[in-house]
């Protein structure tokens, strides 16, 4: 049992379920850094947070332990990872809702393929660019749905390349203040950058210089 504290938050995973690349990365303390430095700094009072793509629960608890967010709801594609995620939030004293399934653009069929790979970061809907190791149907939900259901003003979005079509042409970001998302340039490309940076410009959202930081960027909008 591989057992860290990281920023805070406590962490037992068994070894078993993770990859040796994965342990040793948890074990340096080197987890998602980038994307933790700002979670203090961007989480405000009254926040209702989605977060898209959970992993081990570790962004959602660090987000809980701001004593801040109004209420936090994480979707995670990958089952194995679910169980997870609970187990973080319950060493954590976290409440929140923990959904096994994908968020899309529209609902265009009740489940889609997911490939599901050693090192759970690269697990995603896309076959490439790397090997994986088993595939499973996952329920799907459309953004608009989740938006409308829990009126959300945080976003945060880490679902390795997904990020290039996951608002589509037009989504509804009704309420919506800030989109915390790490980017994915080696698996979407330039012209997948340029959509999510054209469409979220086209909603009033910007580039937040203050607390962006290499492939992990906040969108803000204009009136927050």
């Amino acid at each position: 049992m591989l057992k860290r504290e990281i920023n805070g938050v406590k962490l037992e995973i068994s070894e078993e379920d993770i990859s040796t690349k994965m342990a040793d990365i948890l074990k340096s303390n080197a987890y998602e850094t980038n994307e933790s430095k700002q979670i203090p700094r961007i989480v405000q009072n009254g926040d209702v947070i989605i977060e898209l793509g959970g992993g081990i629960g570790y962004i959602s608890t660090l987000c809980h332990l701001q004593k801040k967010a109004k209420k936090i709801v994480v979707f995670e594609a990958n089952p194995e990872l679910i169980p997870i995620i609970e187990k973080t939030h319950a060493l954590n004293g976290v409440s929140a809702e923990v959904i096994n399934a994908v968020v899309l653009p529209e609902k265009t069929s009740e489940t889609v393929p997911f490939y599901i790979r050693d090192d759970f970061w690269a697990s995603s809907l896309s076959k490439e660019p790397w090997s994986y190791k088993s595939t499973v149907e996952v329920p799907v939900f459309s953004l608009n749905d989740v938006v409308k259901k829990y009126n959300p003003t945080m976003l945060i979005v880490d679902i390795e390349g997904g990020e290039t079509h996951l608002f589509g042409d037009n989504p509804d970001l009704t309420g919506v203040k800030k989109i915390y998302m790490e980017l994915h340039q080696n698996i979407i490309g330039r012209i997948g950058m340029k959509r999510i940076f054209d469409t979220l410009s086209s909603k009033d959202f910007h580039y937040d210089v203050w607390h962006s930081e290499n492939n992990v960027v906040l969108f803000s909008h204009v009136l927050r």
